[in-house]
């Protein structure tokens, strides 16, 4: 198992002073081109990742995806989100705060799963599928349904980003542990871990904050790595606090010292 880091100024920034050492940068597509560019200049031996998230079936995007591919050459993989509700809906709810009916699940899954395999077809590299957090307590939630997970890899053969910190999300909205929820997951299949701190919002529910990881955090990555063997273990914190990145670092590389 290797260890990546989203980008980070923070990051780099320990990582050039020899205060931190990964295997690897991840990167996504809401930063630009140039700054990758940039960086590879200061980082030349430095394995760049590109993780697209949600992608939309058009040539357009293919095109986008190829040209952050070619930034980001190390990449093993393309992964993107699990998500076969419709963006208009996803989109909705979260810039407008607007509870949209429907879809159909049955018709939204079929949907996505010719996407994804339209996807296959067009990329030369493995794609794996990220589960997606609740986006609502009562609404939507096939999305996360872990049937529906099941259904997909199998039907398209891709392996599983497997986010903790969406599945501590879906686990709530329905009520459960997390052990609970990640239990009915194909956990067999999954390629990569993905690890952000999740916090509480003033409704009650988990956001996926990408904070600092708690206690519950590394509690549920030992449960996860007891059932699962992914080849990459990644931290996404979305913060500039270098003291909580090397915290964080160096805590989760004792992980990969005990294989």
């Amino acid at each position: 198992m290797k260890f990546s880091i989203n980008h980070s100024e923070a990051a780099l920034a320990l990582i050039q002073a020899g205060e931190l050492q990964v295997d690897a940068v991840e990167w996504v597509d809401n930063l630009p081109l140039s700054l990758i560019a940039e960086a590879r200049v200061q980082f030349s031996d430095l394995a760049f990742h590109f993780h697209p998230g949600r992608f939309h079936r058009t040539q357009s995007w293919l095109a986008h995806l190829q040209d952050y591919l070619q930034a980001c050459p190390q990449s093993p993989h393309v992964s993107v989100h699990l998500a076969p509700l419709p963006w208009l809906w996803t989109n909705a709810y979260m810039r407008r705060g607007r509870l949209l009916p429907g879809p159909l699940p049955g018709l939204s899954v079929r949907g996505f799963i010719r996407d994804v395999k339209w996807l296959q077809r067009s990329t030369d590299i493995p794609l794996i599928l990220e589960n997606m957090p609740a986006l609502h307590p009562k609404r939507y939630l096939f999305e996360s349904d872990p049937a529906v997970l099941q259904s997909v890899l199998e039907e398209t053969g891709c392996h599983l980003l497997l986010d903790l910190a969406h599945a501590r999300i879906a686990a709530q909205a329905r009520g459960i542990s997390p052990e609970t929820y990640l239990s009915g997951l194909p956990l067999e299949k999954t390629a990569q871990i993905h690890l952000a701190g999740v916090r509480t919002g003033r409704d009650g529910r988990l956001f996926d904050a990408h904070e600092t990881l708690t206690d519950e955090d590394y509690h549920l990555l030992d449960w996860a790595l007891e059932r699962t063997q992914p080849a990459w273990l990644t931290l996404e914190y979305f913060r500039e606090d270098k003291r909580a990145v090397a915290e964080q670092v160096r805590r989760l590389q004792s992980y990969l010292d005990q294989e």
